[in-house]
């Protein structure tokens, strides 16, 4: 349960500083009778059985200052929905822990949370992976790592490969075609007044048809394993080459090293696996935040989709390894995927290679703000497969929309007034900041969704073992 020691009213306080304790007192008491109500209408019927819940939540930029940070009064919100649940996984956590510190602390010695390092790169964005978990019902086993794709299977640049032209590789145009001109793209003024392109600009080659490469001397022609020869000598492989023109599967030109930038890629942000025990019921939970790129159809957006694909299969695998040695164990994928809707090709990557939404989700609304996207989803790997005692299912499912009761604003009611009362040096809120955009910073744009799951097996157990003769 959450900690409220620091909301007492002082003397001493200001008059600005009581009016928020007074208001995110009222907020809190509040928040706490909706969740409760919230959660007791997903369930279709009382269960006496021991219970899990599980959730999974976005919560925007957790750890950065935008618009003076998170008070007192955001965190304590924030800690007020985690602590319904009993384990939540949340996405883009920031480098600085120190607001998720804070919310440890309201949320009590019976928390913990396991978080991992920052992920390197541009497509990173500089986030952390973290698993927040009430230690009275879930156990830590131990185990804990990031995924990662092997050598042989790792994502390829959405805009395909590029080969360096320098150290002796040319492109030859032919003569009186002229490549110059205007491009769309995206360029920048550097301090000494020149201009320069801020992403890189692809020209078509496709309307001239004689373009070719010069290679260099270290270059190599090589024939692939499996290409059918005839019948060599004891090491030795009599092979024929085509002349003039060499192409195809049997064929490949191998340059030499840093001829090609490397766009063989892991995640965008690296998964994190991690194993939990609530009760009999074993489950490796992975938390993700998929690379998202843009929000049209374009190679971008394949990219999101190759990129759950790939994240599916790699955890099928990983599965089958982790079934052999526990077979009542299951394995959960859970965070933001940024699927577009339960309909889109997305959506049909991450229920590829076995794991399957649970038809509980499929009818919840989505979990960004306007309630239009299914960003966020919970999977599991083969969820019926028979796993002796233990049985894995959903006893209630949700998505929390804790805007209709804290920083409301729709044509019923707005607290915007409210806020626009606070010190601006300190909440953020200018004249000419949207409330709409400013309260996703305080709280997220994204909304938690959560599953609830039976824990308790004895009675399954005991009935299975009265029938035994030995």
């Amino acid at each position: 349960m959450p900690f409220y020691p620091k909301l007492k009213i002082k003397e001493n306080d200001t008059d600005s500083y009581k009016r928020k304790k007074k208001r995110v007192i009222k907020n809190l008491s509040l928040l706490r009778r909706n969740l409760r109500s919230h959660i007791n209408s997903q369930r279709s019927a009382c269960h006496n059985d021991q219970t899990a819940k599980i959730g999974t939540w976005n919560i925007r930029e957790f750890g950065k200052s935008n618009y003076n940070g998170r008070s007192f009064e955001e965190l304590y919100y924030i800690a007020e929905i985690i602590s319904h649940f009993d384990l939540m996984a949340v996405q883009e956590v920031r480098s600085d822990l120190k607001e998720l510190r804070e919310v440890m602390k309201i949320l009590g010695p019976s928390w913990d949370f396991i978080a991992t390092d920052v992920t390197d790169g541009n497509a990173g964005n500089g986030e952390r992976m973290v698993f927040l978990y009430n230690r009275n019902v879930f156990h830590f086993k131990n185990i804990a790592g990031e995924l990662t794709l092997d050598g042989t299977d790792k994502l390829t640049s959405y805009n395909g490969e590029q080969i360096r032209l320098e150290n002796g590789i040319k492109l030859n145009i032919p003569n009186g075609i002229d490549l110059s001109g205007e491009y769309q793209a995206r360029t920048k003024k550097k301090k000494d007044g020149t201009f320069v392109l801020d992403n890189d600009l692809s020209i078509p080659l496709n309307a001239i048809s004689s373009c070719s490469l010069n290679v260099p001397k270290k270059a190599s022609l090589v024939i692939k394993k499996g290409t059918t020869i005839k019948k060599p000598r004891r090491g030795i492989a009599k092979v024929d080459v085509p002349q003039d023109e060499i192409s195809g599967k049997d064929f490949a030109l191998r340059l030499p090293p840093n001829s090609i930038y490397d766009s063989f890629k892991q995640f965008a942000r690296t998964p994190f696996l991690i194993s939990f025990q609530t009760g009999w019921l074993k489950i490796h939970f992975c938390t993700v935040h998929i690379y998202y790129g843009e929000a049209g159809e374009g190679e971008k957006m394949d990219y999101r989709r190759r990129e759950i694909e790939k994240l599916t299969k790699a955890l099928a695998e990983k599965a089958k390894g982790e079934y052999k040695q526990d077979h009542e164990s299951y394995l959960c994928v859970l965070g933001d995927f940024n699927i577009l809707s339960k309909e889109h090709h997305t959506m049909k990557a991450l229920e590829s290679n076995g794991f399957e939404v649970p038809d509980n989700l499929k009818n919840l609304p989505g979990t960004n703000v306007p309630k239009n996207k299914a960003y966020d989803q919970i999977a599991f790997h083969k969820p019926r497969r028979a796993t002796g005692y233990s049985k894995l299912e959903i006893l209630a499912s949700g998505v929390f929309d804790f805007f209709e009761t804290i920083y409301r604003h729709n044509d019923n009611v707005s607290d915007e007034a409210e806020y626009r009362k606070d010190q601006i040096q300190y909440s953020g809120l200018k004249k000419s900041t949207s409330f709409k955009t400013w309260r996703t910073y305080k709280m997220s744009d994204h909304l938690p969704m959560w599953i609830e799951v039976q824990t308790d097996f004895g009675d399954r157990y005991l009935e299975s073992i009265s029938k035994s003769d030995s």
